[in-house]
């Protein structure tokens, strides 16, 4: 038993004030015979006893009133029963508070709240003697603040500590601690961990930590256990672990579907789980997830975008005890709806046979974002360029001086600009009227074999190498690269080694080494030339598989879409990289609550990164003027393993610590206090009713 207020305990003393009284008022009368009062003296004896027991009962009352009365005072407190390592006296003493997302479970209040008010408690049952510091344990531990006796700054401390959306590492934190106890002179060290003790934060397969003595000995801390959880066998949780996001083209242009990921982490089924996909903070579609005790399951939904641009995407269950896990954001990049001119430099009435037929095909196709319009090239340049995102000219004639300088600021403007080579291109007219466009001048026209010869599959040209790296050819790897390899080419135009206008790459080159395709920036527009046409006169890449996927990649690479990243892979805790445009200039990220993130430029690279990202959710990117960059917009996601709450037995901590120097406290140990001053006062104000029963019988 211990006293909040033990000098009330003199006031027992009050307790010898009956007895005192009792034994003073004990006289002995002098006996007088008087035969007229015998018959009184009978009645007397039959109620003496009576009259004894309440005399007894009132010394009883009175003497546990004054003896309650200071005792409640004084303020006991009774701990629990059991301790499984006694005190080993004064020590100094680093308290360990657990942040990580488990502490955020909520069962009518959060275990972080719990956490504070243990901590707190631990801090106050420190002797004054006893040197204290306090760690909050987050996923990197800042050193712990030296030992000191004040407590009003332990608390100010403790009131500082947030929970977090991680998995911290509680090993590394008691190291930490451990180390902040080995400046003390006192011979005994103590750290108390506060926590939900999950498996994701502790790791029993390392060893626990020590502390160093004042002369260098290896010291076994005591261990004061104070579990949150309350003894809880599980913490239920379902969580949204993954989410992906890919385009739909069979549901229609701007289609996408999202496929989620949910997992149980609790020993019962659940049955139909609502799972909602916002977007920009509207339900558009629901779905419902049966869970197996700690399975998994998938679900996919759909949604069909009005528009294309930069879109905040959300999954989101049921709301359970921890809602953090409930939702996953993403943050998407719907392509939106590109303006194609189609020159056609060889239109005819047979539709395999017109130049501009399996192109316009291609881009039409179902799911394209592309709105290709065709003209020949008379109507063609006529036409306002700027009405466009990009332009084909396809086998089409050397353009006249104006069209050609048209062209030219079309792209220095920022337009895309397809070149594919025919019958109709003439290179010295070419390169006179394009020269500043063209990424190489051209220099004649090869024939590897004539098509109608009966060797021409064999004879004929093949690509030889693709760089699968730029985002034009990327999808073409494994199976799909066969698509591009397969290519046969009998006639195909070379280039000059020097570039023209522009610096060109080269994305593709046959076995004889002639580009096959190039590509070039031109100001902030994009050019792209294939060296053969796009119609079955000069190869057939037209009837490949490849042919689709390629011009559509093509389109949007010459109108900047391609860029347009999927949704950045942030996690909370971690750093992120995002890659602006030339123009652009961000300056720092503002995540869901409102808090900023500085980025700074990587050293060599165009990127610029940030963090810790301090919270899941979209993350919205502004420039220096405050003005927000949408295409840089991202999302940050929590680690799965940090939703798992799945607990270490008592028994497992103990054995890892050691018994002999464990012993747990708080709501949800052995020392759970109960205050029994209240129910002394009550009994005595019960006692005190009852005296006054007694006296007026």
């Amino acid at each position: 038993m211990t006293f909040a207020n033990p000098l009330f305990l003199f006031g027992t003393l009050a307790a010898f004030i009956p007895l005192l009284v009792h034994l003073f008022d004990r006289r002995r009368p002098r006996q007088v015979p008087f035969g007229a009062i015998s018959f009184v003296l009978k009645s007397q004896r039959r109620t003496a006893s009576r009259l004894k027991l309440k005399r007894l009962l009132l010394y009883l009352l009175r003497t546990f009133i004054l003896l309650a009365v200071p005792i409640a005072l004084a303020r006991p407190q009774f701990a629990s029963a059991a301790t499984v390592a006694p005190s080993r006296g004064l020590a100094a003493t680093a308290v360990v508070v657990d942040t990580s997302l488990a502490l955020r479970w909520k069962d009518g209040s959060a275990l972080f709240d719990t956490a504070r008010d243990e901590a707190k408690a631990a801090v106050r049952e420190l002797a004054p003697e006893e040197p204290a510091t306090v760690v909050a344990c987050t996923r990197s531990p800042a050193a712990a603040a030296p030992l000191g006796f004040e407590r009003a700054r332990l608390f100010a401390a403790l009131d500082e500590v947030r929970p977090g959306f991680e998995a911290v590492d509680l090993n590394r934190c008691l190291e930490v601690a451990a180390r902040a106890l080995d400046d003390s002179p006192l011979p005994n060290r103590r750290l108390v961990l506060v926590s939900a003790f999950t498996q994701a934060s502790l790791h029993l397969e390392v060893a626990p930590p020590v502390s160093t003595g004042p002369k260098g000995e290896k010291l076994k801390p005591e261990i004061v256990l104070r579990d949150v959880a309350k003894g809880r066998e599980e913490l239920p949780n379902r969580a949204l672990i993954d989410a992906r996001a890919e385009p739909a083209p069979q549901l229609g242009a701007r289609a996408w579907q999202f496929t989620f990921t949910v997992r149980n982490d609790s020993g019962e089924a659940q049955k139909d789980v609502e799972l909602r996909l916002e977007v920009n903070g509207e339900v558009v579609s629901k779905g419902f997830v049966d869970l197996s005790p700690g399975g998994t399951s998938q679900k996919t939904l759909s949604h069909r975008f009005a528009q294309g641009g930069t879109v905040a995407v959300t999954g989101a269950l049921e709301a359970d005890a921890l809602i953090e896990d409930d939702a996953r954001a993403l943050v998407v990049t719907v392509p939106k709806e590109l303006q194609v001119l189609l020159v056609n430099g060889a239109p005819s009435p047979q539709k395999y046979k017109d130049e501009a037929y399996f192109t316009e095909a291609a881009l039409s196709a179902p799911g394209s974002p592309v709105h290709a319009v065709t003209r020949d090239a008379d109507a063609a340049w006529r036409e306002d360029f700027s009405k466009y995102d990009a332009l084909f000219l396809l086998n089409v004639e050397a353009p006249p001086a104006d069209v050609a300088r048209a062209l030219a600021a079309f792209v220095e403007a920022g337009g895309g600009l397809f070149i594919s080579v025919g019958d109709h291109v003439e290179p010295e007219a070419w390169n006179a009227a394009m020269a500043q466009v063209l990424p190489r001048t051209l220099r004649v026209v090869k024939t590897a074999v004539e098509p109608s010869a009966p060797d021409a599959s064999s004879r004929a040209a093949r690509l030889v190498q693709v760089a699968s790296a730029h985002p034009v050819l990327q999808p073409f790897t494994g199976p799909a690269r066969e698509g591009l390899l397969s290519v046969r080419f009998w006639r195909y135009a070379l280039f000059e080694s020097e570039s023209g206008g522009a610096t060109a790459e080269v994305l593709g080159a046959l076995d004889d080494g002639a580009p096959a395709f190039l590509a070039a920036r031109q100001g902030k527009g994009r050019v792209f030339v294939f060296a053969s046409s796009v119609d079955r006169d000069w190869c057939d890449l037209p009837i490949r598989t490849a042919f689709l996927p390629l011009m559509q990649r093509v389109a949007a690479w010459l109108t900047g879409t391609l860029d347009e990243r999927e949704s950045v892979r942030a996690r909370v805790g971690e750093t992120v990289a995002l890659t602006p445009e030339p123009s652009q200039s961000p300056a720092f990220a503002r995540a869901p609550s409102g808090v900023e993130v500085a980025l700074t430029p990587a050293p060599d690279t165009a990127s610029v990164t940030g963090g810790p990202l301090p919270e899941p959710g979209r993350y919205e990117v502004v420039d220096a003027k405050g003005q927000a960059l949408p295409s840089l917009a991202f999302a940050a996601t929590l680690d799965p393993a940090a939703s798992d709450l799945s607990r270490h037995p008592v028994d497992a901590l103990s054995n890892w610590f050691g018994e002999d120097v464990v012993k747990t406290a708080g709501s949800g140990g052995e020392r759970a206090r109960t205050p029994v001053w209240t129910w002394l006062l009550g009994l005595a104000v019960l006692a005190f009713f009852f005296e006054g029963v007694l006296l007026r019988r």
